[in-house]
């Protein structure tokens, strides 16, 4: 919210979209968190059926927006290209790696771990982007902001590490 203070490009849209996407994120974590403990799912498991209760949610995504006849076409017109295979075989690979890890982190670990761990590597992304990719005035309150965030990521690391080794220590 502080790094959002010093966004001179303020768009409430794209806020308000921000914050309902990490509203339901973190409903889906807890759900695979709950899903995979109380029922005693895999990682694979909890990926399979994530994949076949979200595709009618996505196909009707699709027809609904008119993406499906252009997305189509521009398959079609691509599909020729080995270029574009070898991006499209990497996407696919480098996607299911992706959600793999997120589901076993969010098994062996938790929903909110999970989460910390994706805001730690949001603030790795942002920073590498300020340098990188330009078009973004880095001041103060930007600054401040992903400082902040880091500094409450990493003390919740400690912390989980903290009651981990606590937890050890004591004889049975």
């Amino acid at each position: 919210m502080i790094a959002a203070l010093g966004d001179f490009s303020f768009d409430l849209l794209g806020y308000t979209m921000a914050l309902i996407s990490v509203f339901f994120q973190t409903m889906y974590l807890v759900l695979v968190e709950r899903s995979g403990a109380e029922d005693g799912l895999s990682s694979i498991e909890i990926m399979f059926y994530n994949s076949l209760l979200s595709l009618p949610f996505l196909v009707f995504l699709i027809i609904v927006t008119g993406e499906f006849p252009s997305s189509l076409s521009l398959l079609y017109a691509k599909s020729a290209s080995v270029y574009f295979f070898v991006m499209f075989v990497l996407s696919l690979v480098m996607g299911i790696i992706l959600n793999y890890t997120m589901f076993l982190c969010t098994i062996v670990n938790s929903a909110l771990t999970t989460t910390i761990v994706g805001v730690l590597k949001g603030v790795g992304s942002t920073t590498l982007g300020f340098f990188l990719l330009g078009g973004v005035q880095v001041h103060f309150l930007n600054v401040s902001g992903l400082v902040i965030n880091t500094l409450g990521g990493l003390w919740y690391s400690l912390a989980k590490y903290q009651e981990k080794m606590r937890r050890t220590a004591i004889p049975k």
